[in-house]
């Protein structure tokens, strides 16, 4: 099997150690921080209760917990931690148009990657996590737990998923899955105050896209990791090219006029594309397919 085309399971599974070498999500608490007098920026669910004592003068009035006060006959107030846990999910397109590269790994394979790795980050942290898995026809959807029952199923999802790329390609099925399905789908699933990791190459992003991810961004963290080839930036300054995609065939001559239009064209749809996006308020990463995975997400998750 080509690693470059498809993943396996030693694969993603190899990637645990290197998971730690990345930031903890937008937001997240590292573990280990202590607890401070500041209003944290964190979206999670707030305060978990711990335990009950008994009423002492100066205490705030608003944690009397009436039902145990009435039973025992003496005031007796709540207790309250601080809660460390926030929810990932992680959306990983796997469609066809993620099957591609001029050279190195393809969109895919570091689609995949990138959300087992992110995946594992959650594993360290010991946060929840779930993920919707999907391709042109099927999408798997996996709700938040915690990662020591959530883990081996994801992986085993983008594993799948990512395998049937080879085997699609030559048939190239009929697409009834979008990217806006997908977060519709997805949506349902997500818990308030979660962290979103989308990873795709956004090719169908449009205004019901758009709608979905401002509601999602309304009450959760936001991040796009956007996959991309960057032959734009490679193209030689003359020579053929051909390409071939759904039973369309084109070959055209490349000179250094073409070459720029090519590559401004290429640069302007990615910088329209990041600017919508940002305009949603998520977070946008690139993650360049022929450069180091692990490099680029410590630049900034």
């Amino acid at each position: 099997m080509d690693s470059r085309l498809s993943v396996d399971r030693e694969t993603l599974l190899a990637l645990v150690n290197d998971a730690r070498l990345i930031a903890n999500p937008p937001g997240q608490i590292p573990p280990g921080a202590l607890a401070g007098e500041r209003t944290s920026k964190q979206q999670g669910r707030g305060l978990n209760f711990d335990s009950l004592r008994r009423y002492q003068p100066g205490d705030d009035v608003r944690l009397i917990d009436w039902q145990a006060t009435a039973r025992l006959r003496q005031p007796w107030i709540r207790l309250y931690n601080e809660e460390r846990e926030r929810p990932v999910f992680l959306l990983v397109d796997q469609r066809l148009d993620m099957f591609f590269a001029t050279r190195g790994q393809t969109k895919s394979v570091a689609a995949a990657k990138t959300a087992a790795l992110l995946a594992w980050r959650s594993w360290h942290d010991g946060d929840r996590v779930g993920s919707l898995v999907f391709n042109d026809t099927d999408m798997a959807l996996q709700k938040c737990r915690p990662p020591r029952t959530s883990l081996n199923t994801i992986l085993d999802t983008l594993q799948h998923y990512n395998q049937l790329l080879p085997e699609q390609y030559p048939t190239e099925p009929v697409a009834t899955v979008t990217l806006s399905d997908a977060l519709l789908r997805a949506s349902g699933a997500i818990p308030n105050g979660a962290w979103v990791a989308v990873l795709s190459d956004f090719h169908d992003l449009d205004h019901n896209c758009d709608a979905l991810l401002a509601g999602l961004r309304r009450r959760c963290e936001v991040s796009a990791f956007v996959v991309l080839d960057d032959l734009h930036k490679r193209l030689p300054s003359s020579g053929s090219l051909a390409a071939t995609w759904q039973g369309h065939e084109a070959a055209f001559t490349l000179n250094s006029g073409l070459k720029a239009d090519i590559e401004q064209s290429t640069t302007a749809r990615l910088a329209r594309q990041q600017s919508r996006l940002t305009r949603l308020g998520i977070r946008v990463n690139h993650l360049v397919v022929t450069q180091d995975l692990i490099k680029q997400l410590q630049k900034g998750i």
